[in-house]
């Protein structure tokens, strides 16, 4: 007898239910595998791209150290160069010693004055009741020779306080290094000017010292001479006087004595006579002659007689 399949395939025949389960089944392996796929490119891709930057970030960090850094050495080696140009030209000034052989020395330049500034005067011509005026060219002023000194020294001790970074690793280390280094280069320049002002000036002094040690020796060599020249003529008068004496003297004794009883007039003494009285017979003087004698007793004028004797005049 053959079997009942109706009721078989009743049984066998899908349920509304297992038809809605059959049609909401999972995703397939195949389809999950492509979507973890696209998942995981999208997901590299990002990586790479923020790797990139972080790269490219990296790099430039690196550039601007590197760049900062070199601006730096250079700047450092230029400052070190003009603390020591200071320092050299600090102790020169100090010096006494003149250039040139002669071993002149000088005034301590330190105390070297400063000089006011000077205006321009224009020059005038001369006119009617206007006397002409020589124009004068504007000078500036001097500082002394201290304010100088001082300038250097205080420029050189604030080139000293700057420390210049040696080590970047961060963008902000690299704006340090820069601002570091932009004042290092502004605070060396000013140095630098300072140091050529002072060693200019005091260059200067020493030109001026010189003249002037030059022009107290030739003063004092033309004094001398003046002294000299004095004292020379002194003596010479001295040895003309003293010679004019000797000579006077020398002659005063080459003269002869003149005769005892002479005058300066050449007449004979009056004769002594022998006798207490007047009218006596008197000596007739020595010598002859026909001068006449000197007056006799009581005034008498007596004459030569031309016999030996003697007369009344």
């Amino acid at each position: 007898m053959p079997e009942d399949t109706t009721s078989t395939e009743q049984f066998s025949a899908p349920t509304p239910s297992e038809s809605s389960s059959t049609k909401s089944r999972k995703p397939s392996k195949r389809l999950v595998a492509i979507l973890i796929a696209g998942v995981l490119v999208l997901a590299g891709g990002i990586t790479v791209t923020s790797v990139t930057v972080a790269n490219a970030a990296a790099e430039e960090t690196a550039r601007q150290c590197a760049v900062a850094l070199k601006s730096d050495t250079a700047a450092a080696k230029t400052a070190a160069t003009s603390l020591e140009s200071a320092d050299a030209a600090l102790e020169a000034v100090k010096s006494l010693a003149l250039p040139g052989d002669q071993g002149w020395t000088s005034t301590d330049y330190a105390a070297r004055p400063g000089a006011a500034a000077i205006e321009a005067v224009a020059a005038v011509e001369a006119a009617e009741g206007v006397e002409a005026v020589t124009g004068v060219d504007a000078v500036a002023e001097r500082p002394s020779g201290a304010d100088l000194i001082t300038r250097v020294s205080d420029d050189r001790a604030s080139l000293a306080e700057i420390k210049i970074p040696t080590e970047c690793i961060e963008r902000d280390d690299a704006a340090k290094v820069t601002s570091v280094t932009k004042a290092a280069k502004t605070a060396t320049m000013q140095l630098d000017a300072g140091v050529t002002i002072l060693l200019a000036d005091f260059t200067v002094f020493q030109t001026e010292e010189s003249a002037r040690i030059a022009a107290e020796i030739e003063a004092a060599r033309i004094a001398a001479e003046i002294e000299a020249a004095r004292v020379a003529a002194e003596a010479e008068a001295a040895r003309v006087a003293a010679a004019a004496a000797e000579a006077a003297r020398q002659a005063a004794a080459a003269r002869p004595s003149p005769p005892r009883g002479s005058t300066g007039g050449g007449a004979a003494a009056p004769p002594k006579s022998s006798g207490g009285g007047g009218g006596g017979a008197v000596t007739p003087p020595r010598g002859g002659g026909g001068g006449q004698v000197g007056p006799g007793n009581g005034g008498v004028q007596l004459c030569d007689n031309g016999f030996g004797g003697v007369k009344a005049c």
